[in-house]
């Protein structure tokens, strides 16, 4: 770009971006939207649209940094006309749409007049239902992007939604590391012992799977404690299948926490036993606190990951493989050093900075090209 096109740019007013996302609960995606408006230069105005009927949580977060959180609620038709008028009053010039459900809305806007180009996304691999199926593919369809999170993302929704290959753009989780940076060099095995997991007490979490290897692994090791931090509806049933299994006491429930970097920076061990993921932002905090991961093979995490040399990648639903896994890493205090360095390390190639960037450059050539 020369120095005439980039000074044009520089004084042209900045790009008003209209990010649609279906709920502002604590959430991957969630925070991931709150990396972005927090990330975007003074080139964008972010203006973000939550469809449920009430803010939520992270909506808070999102107005903290200045920027406009419209709550839109109501069902159906109601809601994409109510979306749209916001669209239009707000005279944004691209919409962004996060997650399958804001996808349909964000699309179906074009009944009500909306003509702004359209950015969709998918981050998880979850099998939608057929209605969702048939909008989601008129929605990859319509739209000058489709980003997605991780190779398998973007292969998922070539197959499952007939998305249009050449309009797929896959752009990466991003992670401020400094906020998951120990602030000494871990270089020993935490003496305090505790394997942790982060993520809703849901199906998809499977943490029925991470409490029986916790029951296998606990015989091997007296001394370790295992922490699940998050909550959910699954919780109660959790903690009686911690008493079954004899180790109530050695498993802690932490609920939602705000400090999960806290929690991590004293971890031996990280365990993911999804059933299903997109790209788990919960991986990427532990790498860059210097943890060992040992993760089921599912979404992008094999992307994020260096299995061998920063954790290992076991086949879901193995208990035998986290176990064998943990043990060799437990047993061994100079291999685990060596992951946890190599953790930190890659976790580097996945900043905050990165994926902003990108994201920038497709919001700009979303507006220049509709022009």
């Amino acid at each position: 770009m020369d120095h005439r096109a980039l000074e044009t740019r520089e004084n042209a007013s900045p790009l008003r971006v209209g990010l649609v996302i279906g709920q502002l609960t604590v959430g991957g995606a969630e925070r991931q939207l709150w990396e972005v408006v927090r990330g975007l230069d003074r080139r964008f105005v972010p203006i973000v649209y939550c469809l449920a009927d009430g803010p939520g949580p992270m909506a808070t977060a999102v107005t903290d940094l200045g920027v406009t959180v419209r709550t839109i609620g109501d069902r159906g038709v109601r809601r994409v006309r109510k979306l749209a008028q916001q669209l239009v009053a707000d005279a944004v010039d691209v919409v962004h749409s996060w997650l399958f459900i804001a996808n349909g809305y964000a699309w179906a806007t074009r009944w009500y007049g909306v003509r702004q180009p359209l950015i969709t996304s998918a981050r998880n691999c979850k099998v939608q239902g057929r209605l969702s199926q048939v909008v989601n593919m008129l929605a990859f369809r319509g739209s000058r992007s489709i980003v997605v999170n991780s190779e398998d993302v973007a292969a998922y929704v070539r197959r499952w939604y007939a998305a249009p290959a050449q309009r797929i753009r896959v752009v990466h989780n991003g992670i401020d590391t400094a906020r998951f940076h120990a602030a000494h060099v871990i270089n020993a095995i935490p003496a305090a012992g505790t394997v942790v997991t982060v993520g809703r007490l849901v199906p998809q979490k499977n943490h029925e799977l991470f409490l029986t290897a916790a029951g296998r692994l606990a015989q091997d090791f007296p001394q370790l404690r295992f922490v699940i931090v998050g909550d959910g509806p699954l919780r109660g049933g959790l903690e009686t299948r911690a008493r079954e299994l004899g180790i109530a006491a050695r498993v802690q429930f932490t609920g939602e926490r705000p400090d999960v970097e806290t929690i991590l920076s004293g971890a031996s061990l990280f365990w993911l036993t999804s059933l299903w993921e997109g790209m788990p932002n919960v991986v990427l905090e532990a790498l860059a606190s210097g943890v060992p991961v040992i993760a089921t093979d599912v979404g992008g995490t094999r992307e994020l990951m260096r299995p061998g040399i920063d954790g290992f990648v076991v086949p879901p639903g193995n208990a035998a493989a986290i176990v064998d896994c943990s043990r060799g890493l437990l047993a061994d205090p100079d291999q685990w050093g060596r992951f946890s360095a190599a953790a930190r390390d890659r976790a580097e190639a996945f900043s905050t900075g990165r994926m902003v960037s990108t994201l920038s450059r497709l919001y700009e050539q979303a507006a220049r090209e509709s022009r």
